[in-house]
């Protein structure tokens, strides 16, 4: 029954593991991890504009009282355009650090698979080794949410537009905020969280020590009355 249990936790960290996989897929290939508005200084009651992107491309819409312009464009490229747009270091610091949490999550996801089903005993492929993945699994995307919090902080809550666009008098200034993708990263931080925690309760010795004390206290009874 005890390893029973100890499988079924561990592979809860499995279905964990791969709500995480979907999760940072989701955050490199959707294009909201800032969405913001924006307006042209000289006449900001007749011009509206919606900008959204991700850490590869994006989208800005905008509108001069002459009907709505959709524009595609290159996160890499507008920041090889304008050095301002955004600090390059923490961008790829962000990308790199996303990507390998990527490959961890799946390591995580493989041991866990492993280990509902046989009992390895090695390091890296038994529970130490599950306690491993995880965690540097939420390092790395620590560092991912961390990094782009320091981006927003800097740069985009300042401004999300082209140097063409500044020059024609728009602005995003205060109108930036987070988009659902950057939340993603965040809600996988957490599951790698509580897939310690399942680690946890489902492979201590403390339960195994609970269930030997009743044994250990029947054999001293009957030492008792055997004297």
């Amino acid at each position: 029954m005890m390893n029973l249990y100890k499988r079924g936790m561990i592979f809860v960290t499995f279905l964990g593991s791969c709500l995480s996989i979907a999760l940072v897929a989701a955050a490199l290939g959707t294009n909201y991890w800032v969405i913001s508005q924006a307006r042209r200084t000289p006449n900001p009651t007749e011009s509206d504009g919606h900008i959204h992107f991700g850490l590869f491309q994006g989208k800005k819409e905008l509108n001069v009282a002459y009907g709505w312009r959709t524009y595609q464009f290159s996160v890499l490229e507008l920041m090889r355009q304008d050095i301002d747009f955004m600090i390059y270091g923490y961008w790829l610091t962000t990308v790199v650090t996303t990507v390998i949490s990527l490959l961890f999550t799946t390591a995580a996801a493989v041991f866990a698979v492993i280990n509902t089903a046989t009992t390895p005993i090695g390091t890296f492929t038994g529970v130490p080794g599950l306690y491993l993945w995880n965690s540097l699994t939420i390092i790395l995307q620590m560092f991912a949410v961390s990094f782009w919090v320091a981006q927003f902080s800097k740069k985009l809550q300042h401004n999300v537009m082209s140097l063409e666009d500044r020059k024609n008098l728009w602005t995003s200034e205060g109108m930036a905020s987070y988009g659902h993708s950057f939340w993603f990263m965040v809600a996988a931080v957490i599951v790698h969280i509580i897939n310690l925690n399942f680690i946890y309760f489902g492979t201590s010795d403390s339960r195994e020590k609970k269930s030997t004390v009743p044994v250990t206290e029947e054999k001293g009874n009957g030492a008792i009355m055997l004297y």
